[in-house]
């Protein structure tokens, strides 16, 4: 059906060509432009439906529920396995409190992600030594305003 409005274009332009009325060449032409237009939106519409994907393969929230919980077990149980080794070696013989779940686990926000900015920051400024690079960046020297 979608060819067919280029078929009516066509047809339109065969009339503008053959007639000798100025209207309706005119007016056969303003018909060609908008089977044009039609045809054209058809065909990208099929195109569009076609590449759609089938909505049986679509994943609901309670599938999503379920995969996020069995990958906080799985990191959970990796965390753990992490952790035993430690705690042995520490000498108390006993295996730390699992880690705190939440439902969004796997989401990270925006104050987690500030948190880990900050800790990372903390962690490179504890790790540099204080000289004078430090004192002079943080202007200390040059309160007098001279060079």
């Amino acid at each position: 059906m979608r060819w067919l409005w280029f078929v009516g274009s066509l047809v339109c332009f065969v009339v503008v060509f053959k007639t000798t009325s100025v209207g309706l060449a005119l007016l056969c032409l303003l018909g060609a432009l908008v089977f044009m237009i039609v045809g054209t939106l058809a065909v990208a519409a099929q195109r569009i439906e076609s590449s759609r994907g089938d909505v049986g393969r679509i994943i609901g929230p309670e599938e999503i529920r379920h995969m996020r919980e069995a990958e906080e077990r799985r990191k959970a149980a990796a965390q753990g396995q992490d952790q035993v080794p430690a705690a042995n070696a520490a000498g108390n013989g006993t295996a730390p409190a699992g880690p705190r779940t939440t439902p969004d686990a796997g989401i990270v926000g925006a104050a987690t992600a500030a948190a880990m900015i900050a800790a990372e920051t903390a962690g490179r400024d504890a790790a540099s030594p204080p000289g004078p690079a430090a004192d002079d960046a943080s202007g200390a020297d040059n309160a007098g305003g001279d060079v």
